[in-house]
């Protein structure tokens, strides 16, 4: 699933392209891709508008257009927008056309992605979209905040990290990133931190985040560029993806276990599970 760091380098790959430019013509050809307002409406409202600008919040893509109506994306498991269709690409949901030439396509093998048109005053259709917690690399993200998050909280810190409304935009694979960089065993119940270590955590988040942002992404199947590149932070991955390997730090086999229902890798030796509260 594109993350922070992938949805952040498509839109900087994206946005000078589109900006300033009008959609002429939209074409759905999946209409289980639109959530809001419905496939028909949703071409109606988009068709004619200027496209003001283009950012990211979490792992949404977010399009202010003219007249205050906004375009949101959720690229899901496996959408990618592009400008460049590889040869022989067989998942095209969406296009959109632009008076600037662009042709901007959504493509998505698993069809999970979701798309949005709403004026203001229709945010109640937007779900997840309201609730989303601070950004990693804003002010708001901080150790306080985390302190505060964990608090009262014995689920484990990874799932806590993967809820959206504690921090916007983390994902499986820089969860685990995270996690060993700040030696945390990601099964440690989210009460269970200390102040020194949600300290810790905060820092290796932002620090993670960025350096995945500098390589583009991580790419180990669909994930592409706004210009249909591959990311390269895969090849600075210290644990996700590698149980069963050795850790690059300590030599110790990298361990797989599943939390909340997803996957988690971590080293056994550098991210020691401490004692919880009232084991044995």
């Amino acid at each position: 699933m594109p993350e922070l760091p992938e949805v952040e380098t498509i839109v900087g790959d994206l946005a000078p392209l589109l900006t300033g430019a009008r959609i002429i013509r939209v074409q759905v050809w999946d209409p289980r891709l639109v959530r809001f307002p419905g496939a028909e409406d949703f071409n109606r409202r988009l068709t004619g508008r200027i496209i003001r600008t283009m950012t990211r919040r979490g792992k949404y893509v977010v399009v202010e257009l003219d007249q205050g109506l906004t375009w949101l994306v959720h690229l899901r498991m496996t959408g990618r927008l592009l400008t460049r269709l590889e040869p022989g690409e067989r998942h095209q949901r969406a296009q959109f056309t632009l008076d600037n030439g662009v042709n901007l396509s959504y493509c998505d093998l698993r069809r999970f992605g979701d798309m949005w048109a709403f004026w203001p005053g229709e945010e109640e259709h937007l779900g997840g979209f309201q609730t989303l917690g601070p950004e990693p690399l804003g002010e708001e993200y901080n150790p306080d905040w985390l302190l505060a998050a964990f608090a009262g909280r014995k689920a484990a810190v990874k799932a806590l990290l993967l809820n959206q409304s504690i921090v916007a935009g983390l994902g499986n694979i820089y969860a685990d990133e995270a996690l060993f960089l700040a030696g945390i065993h990601p099964a440690r119940s989210g009460c269970s931190l200390t102040a020194e270590e949600c300290g810790t955590l905060a820092a290796a988040v932002k620090t993670v985040i960025a350096g995945a942002i500098a390589g583009r992404g991580t790419t180990f199947r669909d994930y592409r560029s706004g210009l249909g590149t591959v990311g390269n932070y895969q090849q600075r991955l210290q644990v996700y993806g590698r149980a069963g390997e050795p850790c690059f730090s300590c030599g110790e086999t990298l361990e797989r276990m599943r939390i909340g229902g997803r996957t988690s890798v971590f080293c056994p030796r550098c991210q020691l599970q401490v004692r919880q509260a009232g084991e044995i």
